[in-house]
């Protein structure tokens, strides 16, 4: 079954290309954006979805159990987009949840002969897809979450380095930081017992193996892109960031939650709480954002089989369009 992905860094255009390409090739988008699966943060996360397009829920027809999860698509251009404003910021989604619904919804687009496009810049939700992610199907564990969110950072790396060395030695230095990654670290460990996340040789893998995926990255110069990004900050300002900001927080949630530990939130954050001028919010986002584009680039360069393309060449799309006709048709 043919799978496009469009992956890369943030302000790179992906689901411009995606629309366009799902046009073209009578296909649907499915979001691959860890951020945008939460109502209410439309403008932080770059949605790009008219606000008068409602979301269509599918949980009956995909077979959805969890009450909490609203899985369906919104339209942009007439194309939908799938696996946006699944959960409320107070939900923390996982990886394997993800999976689990980005695969029903590829099941069902296949279903109506059209084309399963992926779009995003979450690595690890697009390489769910592609490999079997032995760790994406572990679920929360609340009451072990609820013991180890008493410890510091300090406790919290020792614990981990005790049940799991391996683990601990393959993990970053920013991962060593954050409590919350280490808190799923430990999490993973005592469910697995094991230090490996991924497993090659499972059943699922094999059964998954008719897949004929073409993975687009898209790409551009630094400065160039750390220019793009600068421009969409700003232009998110003035569409309404900080009253999307100012929102949220009236819902007292926590502030270690996944959804909000995104780039834009925690710098408008600060400056509503007058921590910061708009300035210094604004700056400290638009460098935050750049680290974080570099982060992307660097996870998408260890994939394999990605085909690369610069756009800022004038011809980027009619190259893209044309190798996408070829593996589609069968004549590459």
């Amino acid at each position: 079954m043919k799978l496009l992905v469009i992956c890369g860094p943030t302000a790179t255009g992906k689901t411009d290309l995606g629309i366009y390409l799902a046009k073209k090739f009578h296909g649907e988008i499915i979001s691959a954006d860890s951020r945008q699966v939460y109502r209410g943060m439309d403008i932080n996360t770059g949605k790009d979805i008219p606000v008068n397009s409602k979301l269509k829920t599918q949980n009956s027809k995909l077979q959805i159990k969890n009450k909490k999860l609203e899985v369906g698509y919104r339209r942009k251009e007439g194309i939908p987009i799938w696996l946006v404003d699944i959960v409320g910021p107070d939900y923390i989604f996982n990886v394997g949840e993800y999976r689990e619904i980005a695969r029903q919804v590829i099941k069902d687009i296949l279903k109506r002969n059209k084309l399963p496009i992926i779009v995003g810049g979450t690595g690890l939700y697009i390489k769910s897809l592609l490999y079997p992610l032995h760790m994406a199907s572990i679920g929360p564990n609340q009451k072990l979450r609820d013991k180890l969110s008493q410890l510091d950072i300090i406790e919290l790396q020792k614990y981990l380095q005790k049940i799991n060395p391996q683990k601990w030695q393959s993990i970053n230095r920013s991962d060593r930081m954050n409590p919350r990654r280490l808190i799923r670290a430990i999490e993973i460990s005592v469910y697995t017992k094991s230090s490996s996340s991924f497993d090659f040789k499972t059943k699922e893998h094999l059964s998954f193996n008719r897949v004929d995926p073409l993975i687009i990255g898209l790409i551009m110069p630094k400065e160039k892109l750390n220019q793009r990004i600068d421009e969409r900050i700003n232009k998110r300002i003035k569409e309404g960031a900080l009253e999307e900001v100012r929102k949220i927080s009236q819902d007292k949630f926590p502030d270690n939650l996944p959804s909000l530990s995104s780039t834009g939130y925690r710098q408008i954050k600060n400056y509503l709480e007058g921590k910061i001028t708009l300035s210094e919010a604004i700056l400290s986002w638009q460098n935050a954002e750049h680290a974080f584009a570099k982060r992307q680039i660097t996870w998408f360069k260890k994939m394999k089989d990605i085909y690369w393309y610069d756009v800022s060449q004038n011809n980027y799309a009619e190259k893209i369009e044309d190798s996408v006709e070829k593996w589609y048709t069968g004549n590459h």
